[in-house]
């Protein structure tokens, strides 16, 4: 599979570099398995980023005396060693890289000697020279050539030594940036240039994102045994490493031992996307060898026939935010405002409006106040998604309406007859069952969850309880601004995303103290982002 000029350019190229690094992308990317989508879409990312949408393939070393120490604090911790080395970029490249990634020490000259170059910023004499036997050219003696001749080359090399198509084929977007920055810097940006290449890759196949091919498919070789397991991002047990909950009887491809003893590595369909994580062995049981032989790969879960979303009437003036009944109508008073933008800034900007006026913790907004018992975090939700334009159901076609829908009939919306109403756990399996076929993308990893929110689109997190009886809970995942913050560790990934929530207690935006949906009153969890 090779690209299209016009993916560089509708991810920001200009027509004459598109043209000039064309060619030797689709060259190197080709010889060395950057061959589906999802790899396409994620190698050009990063390329985009790094390279300035293909304007820089030297890394910029001349930084002013305030911008030293902001980028590199550990190497200029005061202000009068920065302003000795401001606006020399020699200088600045032979001390910041000094004595590592086989460079010696400041005063040879090989930090800057070997400074960033090519089309995913190839760095460190160590890197140049496994370049040069990789290539068959001493880019060791000639570094220049990695910004030149090798520029694109480079770049496919440094994502084949660093295994990166495996966490492409997973959409790993968070890990792979961490491969290649050692940090999330830009992750943002990183984040918007994929939904630009996956968008510039499906429509010039004439597809939606959804049906592009993807990397492997899941090759089963155990299932699981207890009625719920945690899949986790580290061989232990911990809140901060629980990814999602694979059921009874799901089947998963373990790829190996984990570095914990009792540990296995696998991969598993997760809402309908490969992951991978760990499991304590002793909870899977191994197929049938004849069945491991006979069975077809699992292959990504395809969107649904088609069905119409489900409404009561629309665009009743009386189901106001104060009206405190109704709920099971979409919120219909005049006014109310939508989400639109040509830009992710615009996008977000609307979300936020949006929250604002829905203003859940308004005590006179008695539609999502809590009374008699009942919270109304579900109908908060459907509201924030039905004035951001996406569908979340607040009713929903009964088992014999779907049947009907799905032979081909016209069905009315009766309430209590053809539809019913959704609480938080039947959203909980709306999603993965119908959520794929109105848009909605599954993710596990928060940090791309609270980026996708501050881009504008629809995020949400929903858990389902363990005593189904009770009530589940789902919070809509909104953009950051001043005076809220998601929390985030030391290496800049997010813990607990700035979430707004009816129930129990409404809140406007905040980020919560911890993470609500790991409480062990819920047997599973999922995150969802509409674009």
């Amino acid at each position: 599979m090779s690209i299209a000029r016009e993916v560089l350019t509708r991810m920001g190229a200009t027509a004459a570099n598109a043209d000039a690094y064309l060619d030797p992308l689709n060259a190197a990317m080709a010889a060395h398995g950057i061959d589906s989508a999802l790899r396409i879409a994620h190698f050009l990312a990063q390329v985009m980023h790094e390279s300035g949408s293909l304007k820089t393939t030297v890394e910029n070393m001349r930084y002013s005396a305030e911008r030293l120490q902001a980028v590199f604090p550990r190497y200029f911790p005061t202000a009068a060693e920065a302003a000795a080395y401001a606006n020399q970029p020699e200088r600045i490249g032979s001390r910041v890289y000094a004595g590592r990634m086989g460079n010696g020490p400041e005063s040879s000259g090989d930090g800057y000697r070997y400074r960033g170059r090519g089309l995913i910023q190839l760095t460190g004499k160590a890197n140049y020279r496994a370049f040069s036997a990789w290539i068959g050219d001493d880019v060791v003696a000639q570094p220049e050539l990695v910004a030149t001749r090798y520029a694109a080359q480079s770049a496919v090399y440094f994502w084949d030594k660093s295994a990166l198509n495996a966490l492409a084929d997973l959409d790993d977007l968070n890990s792979i940036t961490r491969r290649i920055n050692g940090g999330l810097n830009g992750f943002a940006h990183r984040r918007e240039l994929l939904e630009k290449a996956k968008r510039a890759l499906a429509e010039l196949a004439g597809r939606t994102a959804a049906e592009l091919p993807s990397g492997p498919a899941l090759k089963p070789t155990h299932r699981v045994l207890p009625l719920s397991l945690n899949l986790r991002s580290a061989p232990r047990v911990a809140d901060n490493t629980r990814m999602a909950t694979l059921n009874q009887g799901s089947q998963v491809e373990v790829l190996g031992a984990a570095p914990e003893a009792g540990w296995v590595r696998l991969r598993a369909l997760v809402n309908g996307a490969l992951r991978e994580g760990f499991v304590a062995e002793r909870y899977l049981e191994p197929l049938p060898r004849s069945r491991v032989r006979a069975a077809p790969p699992v292959l990504l879960a395809a969107a649904a026939p088609a069905v119409p979303p489900a409404h009561l009437q629309q665009n009743r003036s009386d189901i106001t935010r104060a009206r405190d009944g109704g709920r099971a109508y979409p919120l219909g008073e005049t006014g109310r405002p939508t989400r639109g933008g040509r830009t992710t800034e615009a996008l977000a900007a609307a979300v936020s409006a949006i929250v604002d006026y829905l203003d859940v913790a308004n005590p006179a907004h008695r539609r999502y106040l809590a009374g008699g018992g009942n919270t109304y975090c579900n109908i908060y939700a459907t509201d924030f998604a039905y004035l951001c334009g996406v569908y979340l159901p607040r009713v929903w076609w009964t088992d014999p309406a779907l049947r009907r829908l799905h032979a081909g009939e016209t069905v009315p919306v009766a309430y209590g007859q053809t539809v019913r109403e959704l609480n938080a756990n039947s959203l909980f399996d709306w999603l993965e069952d119908h959520g794929s076929a109105f848009g909605w993308v599954p993710e596990v990893d928060l940090t791309t969850l609270q980026a996708a929110a501050n881009a504008g689109e629809v995020c949400v997190i929903v858990g389902q309880r363990t005593e189904l009886n009770r009530p589940g809970h789902i919070t809509v995942v909104v953009p950051e601004q001043d005076g809220a913050s998601a929390r985030r560790n030391a290496g800049g990934q997010v813990l607990h995303p700035v979430e707004s929530q009816a129930g129990t207690r409404n809140v406007l935006r905040a980020a919560a103290a911890s993470a609500w949906w790991l409480n062990a009153r819920f047997r599973a969890h999922a995150f969802w982002r509409h674009p």
